[in-house]
């Protein structure tokens, strides 16, 4: 083991001044983001009346046999949704700029 890896067990110090020490490393953090959409009560509403279209291919002085016709309605439609995302993150990871460095301790 590298001398500069070593811990000062007895290390005692008198002086009482401060000092800022730092260290520039990467976090590698893995994120998974799912999205969601929960869909509340939908609600409709009529626009105006339906309209009756009818469709009859007869010949004059000849019945129908059936009555064909359709119904159309303008209707509002009114959806609410609700949307979201969830994040799982995982265990983060911890890289030195410097491969010559010490390594994290297990």
């Amino acid at each position: 083991m590298d001398n500069r890896c070593q811990k000062h067990k007895n290390w005692i110090s008198e002086s009482n001044c401060s000092s800022n020490a730092f260290e520039e490393m990467n976090i590698t953090v893995p994120v998974a983001v799912r999205g969601f959409a929960d869909v509340g009560n939908v609600e409709f509403k009529c626009m105006g009346p339906s309209v009756i279209t009818r469709n009859c291919d007869r010949t004059p002085g000849n019945p129908c046999a059936v009555s064909k016709f359709t119904v159309s309605q303008r209707l509002r439609v009114d959806i609410p949704i609700d949307f979201g995302a969830k994040a799982d993150v995982g265990e983060g990871h911890v890289e030195f700029n410097d491969s010559d460095r010490c390594r994290c301790a297990n």
